[in-house]
């Protein structure tokens, strides 16, 4: 279980990789991919899936993260343009930053209705003890996750706002 938390680390430490250029692309989502992949494994061996059990999760579980990261990539560039808003010494669009606040909550509950949908489709095939097994692990995962991006927040980079400035929001819970 260690070596997930590592590799999740080393994921999120790789991220800056993928901003230096096409060629480290492939290293970065080859990484991911094995996190992936060591997640699932561990989840399927803690839950103990049957064969048909593990393929449907599989099944599940990909659409749904890549539903997931869709949505997120949608909330961090509403992030971005908030933060654009609100830069220090320059007057901010009253109706631009409105509408960035109510995308934001519109983004947040579309998350949320994604966990409900999964957790409907979790339920057809896993026991409810299995789901909670996955509730638990995803959970965990994403502590690890925070605790590592916030370490790297607090290193200082030229033309990013103060950790102070962008609130952390509670992770989703399903």
């Amino acid at each position: 279980m260690r070596k997930i938390w590592w590799l999740a680390g080393l994921v999120i430490v790789a991220a800056p990789l993928a901003a230096q250029g096409p060629p480290d692309r492939p290293q970065v989502e080859r990484l991911r991919q094995q996190v992936m992949q060591r997640f699932l494994e561990a989840y399927r061996t803690q839950a103990g899936l049957t064969p048909e059990q593990d393929r449907r999760f599989r099944e599940v579980f990909h659409r749904s993260m890549e539903q997931r990261q869709a949505l997120q990539q949608r909330e961090q560039a509403l992030w971005r343009a908030l933060e654009q808003q609100m830069r220090p010494g320059i007057a901010a669009n009253p109706d631009s930053v409105t509408k960035l606040l109510d995308s934001l909550i519109a983004q947040r509950a579309a998350l949320v209705e994604q966990a409900r949908i999964e957790q409907r489709e979790y339920r057809q095939f896993l026991s409810p003890v299995q789901v909670a097994q996955l509730v638990l692990m995803v959970e965990r995962f994403q502590q690890q996750i925070q605790q590592i991006m916030r370490r790297r927040m607090e290193m200082p980079m030229p033309g990013r706002m103060m950790r102070d400035t962008m609130p952390m929001l509670p992770p989703l819970r399903f």
